[in-house]
């Protein structure tokens, strides 16, 4: 079976499109005229920028490992 590994190409990827996605449901909240939907897309956004942060640290925790690895 082969492993799965996180590049950091592959990191970098996936943060970018969930800081798209992040930003096109902001422009939804900030727009939106109903409350329901603005309450929903704000959990949303709320929840992606968690999954950005998480990326983002374990991408400095994979660069970290690689740089140990090398030396």
């Amino acid at each position: 079976m082969k492993e799965k590994k996180n590049t950091p190409a592959k990191m970098i990827l996936f943060c970018v499109l969930f800081a798209i996605i992040v930003t096109a449901d902001s422009l939804l909240v900030i727009n939106s005229p109903y409350v329901f939907v603005r309450v929903l897309n704000l959990f949303a956004v709320i929840g992606l920028s968690g999954v950005i942060g998480a990326f983002i640290r374990d991408f400095f925790i994979l660069k970290e490992k690689e740089r140990m690895q090398q030396k």
